[in-house]
């Protein structure tokens, strides 16, 4: 199985709570989620962002706090595990061994 990873904000926040956020675990998918996801609306975007959130284990509200730097490469590694690809390489750190396992 492959390493854990995060996603390290380039541009950290405070959250609703109060707390500095710089890095986040990074959880994956199941079908399940997006078929939570799409109960609540058909929009893909709103889509979208739910996903986001729940990989990253922040509610909506933190996500919006997000610099758009930050919501791009979001988006990007959403799309790279509904792809199966490799989310070391999206997030810039190179394969990670049993990467192709699409593990996190």
């Amino acid at each position: 199985m492959a390493e854990s990873l995060s996603f390290t904000l380039k541009f950290p926040f405070k959250s609703a709570g109060g707390e500095t956020i710089s890095k986040l675990p990074i959880k994956r998918l199941k079908r399940k989620d997006l078929s939570a996801a799409q109960t609540h609306t058909q929009d893909q975007a709103v889509v979208e962002d739910i996903l986001t959130a729940k990989l990253l284990g922040i509610t909506l509200e933190d996500l919006g706090e997000f610099d758009i730097a930050d919501s791009k490469l979001a988006t990007e590694v959403l799309r790279e595990m509904a792809n199966g690809g490799d989310l070391a390489a999206v997030l810039g750190r190179g394969a990670v061994a049993g990467a192709e396992d699409a593990a996190v």
